[in-house]
């Protein structure tokens, strides 16, 4: 009895759908709990007013804004430098890439 093949096959897939429902479950109770959490964190803000917030610190900045809105919005510093090196990053990176390098043809060795 324990020779056959098709009796082999039958356990294995009774233990993969154990697996699989045991995983799934356990998966719904944790998506669960975290929707009563986040349900939760929700209404505590609600009740709660939040911390006290401080407008003289950024009257200054609302003023500025309120006076010339265009300079202000464009006041912030650009990182160009930041960017720069993320798109020479990003061309190394796209460069290694086996579909972009190029195989040197005859004439090129031949060269």
């Amino acid at each position: 009895m324990f020779e056959d093949d098709t009796f082999w096959l039958c356990v294995l897939a009774v233990l993969v759908a154990y697996l699989w429902i045991s995983v799934e479950r356990r998966l719904r109770a944790e998506d669960a709990k975290f929707q009563a959490e986040e349900a939760e964190r929700r209404a505590r803000e609600k009740l709660s007013p939040g911390p006290p917030s401080h407008i003289s610190a950024i009257a200054p900045q609302v003023q500025r804004l309120r006076q010339d809105h265009f300079a202000a919005a464009h006041s912030r510093p650009h990182h160009a430098f930041y960017r720069r090196g993320l798109i020479a990053a990003a061309l190394r990176a796209i460069r290694g890439l086996s579909y972009f390098r190029h195989a040197k043809s005859e004439h090129e060795i031949g060269s």
